[in-house]
C-alpha cells in the first residue's frame, strides 16, 4: 500500500482499518449476520452514516475483510515456502511460532476465517468458495512443503488437519482463559 498523500487520506486509511478491525473482531464472535453495521459503528465510537460514508454495505466490509483474513496467511505461505524444511518437528514448530505471535496480537484474525466458513458452509456460493481459497493457500503450501522431504498421498489431509487443529486451539484458548495458556495448549498440540 503506498504511503498516504495528505493527512486526510491517512485519516481515512486509518478509519477504514479500525472499521476492519471492528468487523473482524464481531464477525468471529457473532457472526457476519448477527453483527449489524450499528453494531461496528457502536464498537468504534461512529455513526452509521460514517460507517457507510467508507463502505457502501455490509457485504463491501466482508468483501475486505475476507481480503485481510487472506493476507493473515502470508507469514505462514513464505515460512513454507523456505527450502531447507528437513525435519518435520522443525517446520512445525515454526508454524507454531507464527500462529503463537499471530494469537497474541490478531486472535480474532485466526477465529474470524473459523467462524465465516462455519456460517457460510451450508450456503455454497462465493463466500464459503473465498473462505476455501484462503485455507488452500495455507494446505497448498503446507502440503508442499511436506511433500519436499516425505512424499505421501495423505499430505493434503495432513495439511487439512493441522490448519483445522491450529484454529481448534485457538477457540479453546479462548475458552480456557485462565485455565490453561496458549502455549500450554500448543505443546499439547
Amino acid at each position: 500500500m503506498a504511503a498516504p498523500r495528505n493527512k486526510k487520506e491517512a485519516k481515512r486509511i486509518a478509519t477504514r482499518k479500525r472499521i476492519l478491525d471492528t468487523a473482524i473482531y464481531l464477525f468471529a464472535r457473532l457472526g457476519y449476520h448477527k453483527t449489524t453495521i450499528q453494531d461496528i459503528a457502536y464498537h468504534i465510537g461512529m455513526t452509521t452514516g460514517a460507517v457507510f460514508h467508507h463502505y457502501s454495505s455490509k457485504t463491501d466490509i466482508l468483501e475486505e475483510v475476507l481480503e485481510v483474513l487472506n493476507q493473515s496467511f502470508d507469514p505462514y505461505i513464505a515460512f513454507l515456502e523456505e527450502e531447507g524444511h528437513q525435519e518435520y518437528d522443525l517446520m512445525v514448530k515454526g508454524i507454531h511460532d507464527i500462529f503463537l505471535d499471530r494469537f497474541n496480537h490478531q486472535p480474532s484474525t485466526i477465529i474470524a476465517l473459523s467462524s465465516l466458513t462455519a456460517e457460510f458452509s451450508g450456503i455454497r456460493g462465493p463466500i464459503i468458495t473465498k473462505c476455501q481459497a484462503i485455507y488452500d493457500r495455507f494446505v497448498d503450501a503446507f502440503e508442499a512443503a511436506m511433500n519436499r522431504y516425505a512424499p505421501a498421498e495423505t499430505n493434503r489431509a495432513r495439511a487439512i488437519c493441522f490448519i483445522s487443529g491450529l484454529q481448534g486451539v485457538a477457540l479453546q484458548a479462548l475458552l480456557r482463559d485462565g485455565e490453561m495458556t496458549i502455549e500450554e495448549l500448543l505443546a499439547g498440540f
